[in-house]
């Protein structure tokens, strides 16, 4: 299946209405601190410590279910009633009671279990399981299962967690014994798996996973997308909206057997919501891209920012097919996947013959050092294996750890995919070593962890941006980055300076509103480049003048001559063709950038003042970005006051 527009659309509209869920299910973790139904936060009176399944409370808050240890909670009567027959009914609440009796295992996450056994409780409930003497079908309730046979012959961690989450699951629904065949439970497990989205709806880990019906699986993967999602929470004391087909801007290709399928959804998908999921995350699809009538509208099934071989390796597992979209298929490969891959010492070549043992050895260290971090949390150490490993394997310069590598060298440049992960890492652990320092009431060394969580953020903010000027679709992941940049930068700033100082900051740049009200509605590609580069243009006056404040005495970090224009590492960086003028010149080269000059007095106070522009400018480009990719209600913006 896939979904086509119905009419041409500018960037930056909703291309359908918030969408409501079949089926919802919180990550282990937040059970106990939201809401199972709405996936809000509970209020402030309930429990906020981690959720252990074998350490239950003695005392549950209010709405929560009793039988299952108050695993499972809510904010309000409303959702407690809306929800509660769908938890005892799906035995969501006895495979719970058994994970606290300690008769299942309790070290990974059982969210998708959980969800299996809820969805297959509502397709069983509208009649849509296979019978047993029939074979297969493609779809269940509109949702595809093609393949599981194959999976299962085929083996593998994904066969595994089929077999044993099945098992489970027929335990939970046959009150702890194995009766017959565990196929039902494989195939809507295989169905998570392969529709299941994680849900988003604040900053930080997702919450939770929901599955969606037609009206959102049916939208295709591609590696170059033209849209992207959010998702929307609903409050108990309001009406659910219903989706309409008039407030679709898509529909499916108009074949007969998809138009009767939309048709018969459409009702469908009300009725499951209203009956099963009143109160669940809606989703809502958003264009990021210029889209023309009957044109296929695509979203991503996987990270952007990897190259196309490690992207084919993420998607096949799950969804059983190797893309070839546009980008994936370019032959000789597109500019940005060439970058994302290649050896430095292949730059200025139009070749990337870089030899694989060597590039898969350094992948290993690497994400040994980052596995290490997530699962140790020993920021220190964190960030001096990979700055080690940045250092020995880039073209900036060498120490002795490139011994560990038996002499063979793959040397990475900023903007590989490897020096990215590695910097998303940097940013997160130096944070970690600056919030460990405030604490320790250790100023000065805060501090300096405080600039380089700041200039591995710019690095990544800048690198990814670059990158997005030859995919445009990278605007969604940069958005989040410079936003995290500006929220790093403005942390270090106001922990640094008095709170008279603070409020004259603050007086300055209210009068730096330009970029407030850039337009977002009915957007033309030229007009959003214009105003991006603008931004970049503010932005990269305020980093010539602190950057090196930034980067002092991080040897890899100075190594690095501009976060943003990335020219300095030679010729085969290509300029984008929207930035040059008629005459060669930069198109932007006579935009005014609204910052205020240096004020007299010590150095620092103008290190401070210059950061915080930055800090200002780096938010308010990360809020434009995000407005165009997700809306004006999205978690990213919604609290952004600056």
């Amino acid at each position: 299946m896939e979904m086509r527009a119905c009419e041409d659309t500018c960037m930056s509209h909703d291309l359908t209405p918030p969408i409501p869920p079949y089926a919802v299910s919180l990550r282990d973790h937040f059970l106990c601190s939201h809401c199972s139904s709405c996936f809000r936060a509970l209020p402030s009176h309930a429990p906020q410590q981690s959720f252990d399944l074998k350490s239950p409370s003695d005392s549950g808050p209010p709405f929560s279910c009793p039988t299952c240890f108050a695993s499972v909670r809510y904010c309000s009567s409303a959702c407690f009633a809306s929800d509660r027959p769908l938890h005892v009914f799906s035995h969501e609440c006895f495979f719970l009671h058994q994970s606290h009796s300690g008769t299942c295992p309790a070290d990974d996450d059982a969210a998708d279990l959980r969800i299996a056994l809820r969805l297959l409780y509502s397709l069983e409930m509208q009649g849509l399981l296979p019978s047993e003497s029939t074979d297969l079908p493609n779809r269940i309730g509109g949702l595809l299962v093609s393949d599981l046979q194959k999976v299962l012959e085929e083996g593998g961690e994904v066969a595994e967690k089929i077999r044993e989450g099945g098992m489970r699951m027929s335990r939970a629904r046959n009150r702890g014994g194995l009766h017959g065949a565990v196929m039902v439970e494989e195939v809507v497990l295989w169905v998570v798996i392969t529709n299941a989205v994680e849900v988003q709806v604040s900053k930080g880990p997702a919450v939770g996973v929901a599955v969606y019906g037609p009206c959102f699986s049916w939208f295709n993967h591609s590696c170059s997308p033209n849209a992207c999602y959010r998702f929307e929470l609903v409050n108990w004391c309001e009406e659910s909206t219903s989706c309409e087909s008039s407030s679709f801007r898509v529909s499916p290709a108009s074949t007969d057997e998809a138009s009767i399928a939309w048709q018969g959804w459409y009702h469908e998908e009300g009725g499951l919501a209203r009956e099963f999921c009143k109160y669940g995350p809606r989703i809502v699809v958003r264009s990021i891209k210029p889209i023309n009538k009957r044109e296929e509208v695509y979203v991503t099934y996987t990270d952007l920012l990897q190259p196309m071989a490690i992207r084919r390796v993420d998607l096949w597992p799950k969804y059983r097919f190797s893309c070839c979209c546009e980008r994936c298929s370019a032959s000789p490969q597109l500019y940005v996947d060439y970058i994302l891959s290649c050896d430095a010492r292949n730059l200025n070549t139009k070749n990337n013959n870089s030899a694989t043992a060597e590039y898969d050895e350094l992948a290993d260290l690497l994400h040994e050092a980052i596995a290490e971090y997530s699962s140790e949390d020993n920021p220190k150490s964190c960030c001096y294996k990979l700055e080690s490993l940045l250092l020995s394997q880039s073209s900036c310069g060498h120490n002795s750890m490139g011994n560990t590598l038996s002499g063979r060298n793959f040397l990475l440049h900023p903007l590989h995919h490897l020096s990215l992960s590695a910097y998303v890492a940097l940013a997160s652990a130096y944070r970690s070593l600056y919030i460990i320092g405030l604490y320790k009431e250790q100023n000065g060394e805060a501090f300096k962890m405080g600039r380089a969580a700041a200039a591995y953020s710019l690095l990544l903010a800048g690198a990814t941006h670059y990158l997005s000027l030859f995919e445009s679709s990278l605007i969604a992941p940069t958005s989040h980055f410079w936003l995290s940049a500006g929220e790093t930068i403005l942390n270090l700033v106001q922990s640094s300076i008095s709170g008279e100082a603070k409020e004259k900051y603050e007086l300055k740049f209210r009068s730096v509103s330009h970029f407030q009200r850039a337009k977002i509605e009915r957007l033309s590609r030229d007009e959003f480049m214009s105003n991006s580069m603008q931004f970049i243009e503010c932005i990269s006056t305020m980093l010539s003048r602190c950057w090196p404040f930034l980067v002092r005495s991080f040897s890899y970090l100075e190594k690095i001559e501009d976060p943003i224009n990335f020219s300095w590492l030679g010729g085969a960086i290509l300029r984008p063709f929207y930035s040059i003028g008629s005459k060669g010149t930069t198109a932007f080269g006579k935009s005014k950038c609204f910052a205020w000059e240096y004020q007299s007095g010590i150095r620092i106070e103008e290190e401070m003042n210059c950061l915080y522009q930055l800090a200002i400018y780096s938010l308010r480009y990360g809020r434009y970005l995000a407005t165009i990719c997700y809306g004006p209600q999205s978690y990213l913006i919604d609290k952004l006051t600056i």
